[in-house]
């Protein structure tokens, strides 16, 4: 359940790039669409906690006036990252958020082995290694290191670790998340001098109904994340961690198809992410081979 989730939630963050880059990006746009994305999803969540008729424990959350400083924490935590991955590609820093994600999985693996004991088999610690190199490569070849690599880096993992103190079903945290963020994103809306989509480049339907495009939005912002909690809450941290590398690896695949190429320093990198890839699939594959044998033999 867990690596599947995991797989699913970077295939999905892999496609939000492009659906965001179908809006006109001007210098506020990122704010804009951030805003739009809580709101929606907030919309989402509670028609489909409704439907479940799961909405009592949103309401049993909430009124917990001893729980509120560690749900504001945490939702402080995670909207900043929903708002980066939005704002980032709109204002140039598209670089540093790359260089945050592949910096993540190694942070979240060494949370996993130093703070929370997990130990790592001989072939995982080699694609920690190889998939290291690749990260140290990068931060060579960048312009110092930005803020924004070290927020990316960094605020994802004490998320993780606030969950996993306090432990709640991932679609009751992200909807708590969301709701806690939803007043600053309806001051922002109402408050901002919004964006233009009269020359969008998306199609025409859309310039006339530009809600569907944020409804869309909404969607392609929850369910990723909502599979991407579900997985840090049934894997290892440190397994969690090395299988974060699958999404930069998507996101690159989705931007060759768009046409984008990378110049001759940067191949190094993609190829040491890569082969520690690789390395994690045969990992897995053999130790699913030992379990079936040793079922078999039972």
């Amino acid at each position: 359940m867990g690596l599947l989730s995991s797989v699913a939630a970077s295939c999905m963050f892999a496609f939000l790039p492009w659906y965001i880059h179908q809006f006109p990006l001007e210098p506020n746009s990122g704010n804009w669409l951030a805003a739009q994305r809580i709101v929606w999803s907030c919309l989402l969540m509670l028609i489909g906690l409704g439907l479940m008729k799961q909405l009592p424990l949103i309401v049993s959350q909430l009124v917990n006036v001893k729980a509120w400083p560690r749900l504001m924490v945490a939702s402080i935590l995670v909207g900043l990252q929903f708002w980066l991955f939005i704002w980032a590609p709109a204002n140039g820093q598209t670089l540093p958020v790359a260089l945050g994600y592949f910096s993540l999985p190694l942070v979240l693996v060494l949370v996993g082995r130093f703070v929370y004991q997990e130990r790592l088999s001989r072939v995982q610690w080699v694609a920690v290694c190889v998939a290291g190199l690749g990260v140290a490569y990068a931060y060579l070849m960048a312009d110092g290191l930005s803020w924004v690599v070290l927020l990316v880096a960094f605020g994802y993992p004490l998320y993780f670790m606030l969950r996993r103190k306090y432990p709640l079903p991932s679609h009751i945290a992200f909807t708590v998340d969301n709701l806690l963020l939803l007043p600053l994103a309806i001051v922002y809306l109402l408050f901002s001098d919004g964006v233009s989509v009269e020359q969008s480049q998306i199609v025409s339907f859309y310039n006339h109904y530009p809600w569907l495009y944020y409804f869309g939005l909404g969607i392609a912002g929850t369910v990723p994340m909502l599979l991407f909690l579900l997985a840090s809450n049934h894997l290892p941290l440190s397994l969690f961690g090395l299988m974060g590398y699958l999404e930069p690896v998507l996101v690159f695949s989705v931007g060759w198809l768009l046409g984008e190429r990378l110049s001759a320093e940067q191949w190094p990198t993609y190829i040491l992410i890569v082969l520690a890839l690789l390395l994690l699939a045969i990992d897995g594959s053999r130790r699913g081979f030992k379990r079936k044998a040793s079922v078999s033999l039972n």
